[in-house]
Order: structure tokens, then C-alpha cells, then sequence
């Protein structure tokens, strides 16, 4: 249950610095979507999403697992 409070909160500290990488992720990893599907829901193209995808995930393991 911790880590569910930590990752809660590393996500409102992302969309508060880049709330569309939280659209990518709430797309990517709460709703399964592709990166295409996600493109599409977002308006932005398959790269941006994979961009964003790779820095949310870079963001959110620094985050979630400071050295």
C-alpha cells in the first residue's frame, strides 16, 4: 500500500511539471492503450508519445528510487 501512496504522489509531482506525461502514462499503463491509441487520444503523434512515454518512466524510477 506504501508504494501506491509513493507512486501517487510522484505522478501529481510530474503533472505539476508535465501533466501530459501523465496522460501517457494513465494511457500506456492504467488503460493498456498502444502507442497509437494514445496518440490518437491525445492528439500528438506515435513519436511524442513515445518520447514522453521514455521520460515519464526515466522521471518516475528516479523519482520512486532516488540513488
Amino acid at each position: 500500500a506504501r508504494r501506491l501512496l509513493d507512486i501517487d504522489a510522484a505522478l501529481a509531482r510530474l503533472a505539476a511539471l508535465q501533466p501530459r506525461l501523465v496522460e501517457v502514462v494513465n494511457c500506456r499503463f492504467f488503460g493498456g492503450y498502444t502507442e497509437e491509441e494514445t496518440a490518437a487520444i491525445l492528439g500528438v503523434t506515435d513519436r511524442t508519445v513515445r518520447r514522453d512515454w521514455e521520460k515519464a518512466r526515466a522521471w518516475l524510477a528516479d523519482a520512486l528510487d532516488p540513488a
